[in-house]
């Protein structure tokens, strides 16, 4: 790369890292748009050029490896899932490191989580937050929790 990738495009980075771990939600087009922004700016790899040159509406199945080594180029590694642990470890990676917005995780977290005697520490620190941010009233005080929550799962997991 001759250039650094800025905060901005970093974000952007894990935001298409966040859609390969959502059901259908990899946007392919936003991926390529972020490739040739890349470029634009002087940033290259050869990930990033093979993305940029795929077209817009190009189907996940075409697009996925290449979006996957695009990130990679750029130290953003999303496992290709092998069950549904691999994937909930994932999901808890997208929402702790990459700003998976909370909507996107709790559904799945709360459709997976055993009961409270079988919850792991994490599980139930998680379960606790969710509760207080549920009851928290001003969106300052919402937005703390989910913070905690954030850094609860950093706190556990390590980045994939």
């Amino acid at each position: 790369m001759t250039e650094v990738v800025g905060p901005d495009q970093i974000a952007r980075l894990h935001l298409a890292a966040v859609g390969l771990v959502l059901t259908d939600g990899l946007r392919v087009d936003d991926a390529v748009v972020l490739a040739e922004d890349l470029l634009a700016s002087g940033v290259t790899g050869q990930a990033t050029v093979t993305v940029a040159s795929l077209e817009r509406g190009a189907i996940r199945s075409e697009a996925e490896e290449p979006i996957r080594e695009m990130l990679a180029e750029h130290g953003i590694s999303v496992p290709v899932f092998t069950d549904e642990d691999d994937e909930y470890r994932v999901l808890l990676t997208a929402f702790g490191y990459w700003n998976l917005p909370l909507h996107f995780f709790e559904g799945p977290f709360y459709a997976r989580i055993p009961a409270w005697d079988a919850q792991g520490p994490l599980d139930r620190k998680l379960v606790i937050l969710l509760d207080r941010r549920d009851h928290e009233t001003s969106p300052d005080a919402r937005q703390a929790v989910e913070d905690e929550l954030r850094a609860a799962v950093r706190a556990c997991v390590p980045e994939v």
